[in-house]
């Protein structure tokens, strides 16, 4: 019994020395999606007093009981500025059994699943039901303990005084960190991180591209190494990820699967080494501008934009004339951006020689067919599908341009993919959008909804949201005729600067009668970094300091073909404005 309490002793000695040690640990910022499929993200909470971690396990036997506590305890303190998460290491529960435990529990405290387990393994949390208390501000680990003495805690903090850790015997079992696979063996910069980054970073990233380095050697990606850690944890690359959780299967997001984001930290944490001779990025070429969809059969000249250096630009609108003797099929349009700093978008509209309107999307004169903003991809209708040009038409071109402190001059082109003969399907666009809005002033969640029925049966093939520096997230969700419903797409973390065109793997079904739902919110408050004014109340406008909230899509209705009658081929006037 002696040698028993002897070798108790010393296994609680070293559990409060490890928690001791791990007070005043510095936080690395983190972002991870919650089990409603919410982001968050830690400096987002950088206002807040405190932030409260608890280590959840679906199958840990104290855990039910720990989230009456835990709910009980933010009930309590939360309008004390406390902000309370739990946090799941996904090592063997799911992201169903957390929500359906939450729901079960009529529990509102968010957990966040850490997939990875990279973001539990930062914080040294090794044990399920330990509590960590973070000073919101600078990051550091205030409190290391049990639930049990987690409101001494926070009454201490609360009072600015310095909490002591907490080891004690309700701490639960320990974490099985799952590890990479052939965790022991290095992870091998040559076979395994460069397909990870020519995947999907290097489009981006080099000589000539978009992004502002160039991925171009093994030394300048072990010079970036501590800057890529920190953007795949957060999240901030690659662009335009949404929740893999629900939706269909989209074809052209860029996204880290959890294996390769746990290799390619790995890596960065092991010291980025460098292993072959050879070294596989030195060969990237740099990007020369040429259009993505290869040549086109008509390539327009847009008369040449002077931009001031300062100051709010009006849309311009600018006819570009066609000069077409035959109606035509096209596949696709892509443009060729002059000056990507001040080049915010461009909407091509069709407007016939008689159509004297100066501006289309105010007039509701003509038709939009395609466009350019930041990140989204060329608009592709398919090799069986495109949409008519008659002959006559010219385009007219909304261009919104904004000022970048030097003046400058944009010459962008436009190229046109035709089709040889007339194609099976016709394609069409509309958008799930709302106008009548007002953005209270602080909002840190202002949710808007919008709803489109669908009058015929419809294949959809592409989704593009729609926000302005406000936007925070956005969903679609059908509701059938049958009373059934699905989420077809979550864009947890809208970023304006990367407005994606989503494509779904297989085009969806929306039977006559479908309801489409865009759902989303946006944040005027101190915490949205890209905020111009959070003291003000927002409005729809035309301009980036207004605010927009359309859900566009690409779809075809189904029977609309080049033998039918024009009138009724769904060639969408969406003259909802995109900027």
């Amino acid at each position: 019994m002696k040698a028993l309490n002897v070798a108790v002793f010393w296994f609680w000695l070293l559990l409060s020395s490890a928690l001791s040690a791990d007070i005043d640990q510095r936080v690395e910022d983190f972002a991870l999606l919650d089990h409603t499929g919410k982001f968050h993200q830690l400096s987002y909470y950088g206002d807040q007093r405190g932030i409260v971690l608890y280590s959840h396990g679906v199958e840990y036997s104290g855990a039910n009981s720990d989230i009456d506590r835990f709910e009980k305890l933010q009930s309590q303190y939360g309008d004390d500025q406390v902000v309370f998460f739990m946090i799941n290491t996904f090592s063997q529960d799911s992201r169903d059994s957390v929500a359906e435990q939450m729901r079960n529990k009529e529990a509102s405290v968010p957990v966040l699943l850490d997939e990875t387990q990279i973001v539990s393994r930062d914080l040294s949390i090794s044990r399920l039901g330990e509590v960590l208390v973070i000073d919101a501000e600078n990051r550091r680990v205030l409190h290391r303990g049990d639930i049990d003495g987690l409101e001494a805690s926070l009454q201490k903090v609360l009072a600015g005084q310095d909490s002591e850790p907490k080891g004690n015997s309700s701490l639960g079992p320990e974490i099985v960190f799952e590890s990479s696979s052939d965790e022991k063996d290095s992870v091998s910069y040559t076979d395994e991180v460069v397909p990870i980054l020519k995947e999907n970073c290097v489009k981006c990233h080099r000589e000539g591209a978009i992004a502002p380095w160039a991925m171009s050697s093994h030394q300048m990606i072990k010079g970036f190494s501590p800057m890529i850690r920190e953007v795949v944890l957060t999240q901030r690359m690659p662009p335009g990820q949404i929740d893999p959780h629900v939706g269909r299967p989209i074809e052209n997001v860029p996204g880290l699967t959890v294996e390769e984001r746990k290799r390619l930290v790995r890596w960065i944490d092991s010291g980025s080494p460098k292993d072959g001779n050879s070294d596989p990025l030195t060969d990237i070429e740099a990007e020369v501008q040429k259009f993505s969809l290869g040549e086109p059969d008509i390539v327009l000249e847009v008369p040449s934009q002077s931009i001031p250096a300062t100051g709010v630009i009006d849309y311009r609108y600018v006819p570009v004339p066609l000069n077409l003797d035959e109606d035509v099929w096209i596949s696709g349009m892509e443009f060729l951006p002059g000056d990507r700093e001040v080049l915010h978008h461009v909407i091509a509209y069709l407007t016939s020689p008689a159509d004297k309107t100066a501006k289309a999307s105010s007039a509701g004169s003509g038709q939009n067919i395609a466009g350019f903003a930041p990140g989204r991809q060329p608009d592709y209708f398919g090799e069986d599908s495109g949409r008519l040009i008659p002959r006559g038409s010219n385009l007219l071109l909304q261009m919104h341009y904004t000022t970048s402190g030097r003046e400058a001059v944009d010459a962008t082109k436009v190229g046109i993919f035709l089709h040889k003969k007339p194609p099976a399907y016709v394609m069409s666009g509309d958008v799930v959008g709302q106008r009548r809005f007002m953005i209270p002033p602080g909002a840190k969640e202002h949710k808007l909804e919008a709803t489109q029925e669908i009058e015929r049966d419809a294949l959809l093939y592409q989704f593009t949201p729609h926000m302005h520096f406000r936007g925070k997230y956005m969903s679609y969700e059908a509701f059938y005729p049958d009373g059934s419903s699905e989420v077809l797409l979550s864009v947890p973390k809208y970023n304006f600067n990367w407005q994606y065109s989503y494509r779904p793997q297989e085009p969806i079904f929306l039977p006559a009668g479908t309801k489409l739902v865009a759902k989303g919110a946006m944040d005027n408050s101190d915490r949205n970094p890209a905020n111009p004014d959070s003291s003000k109340p927002v409005f729809f406008g035309l301009q980036t300091m207004h605010e927009m909230f359309f859900g566009f899509i690409t779809l075809r209705y189904i029977g609309d073909t080049p033998d039918s009658d024009p009138s009724a081929v769904a060639q969408v006037r969406v003259s909802a404005v995109m900027e």
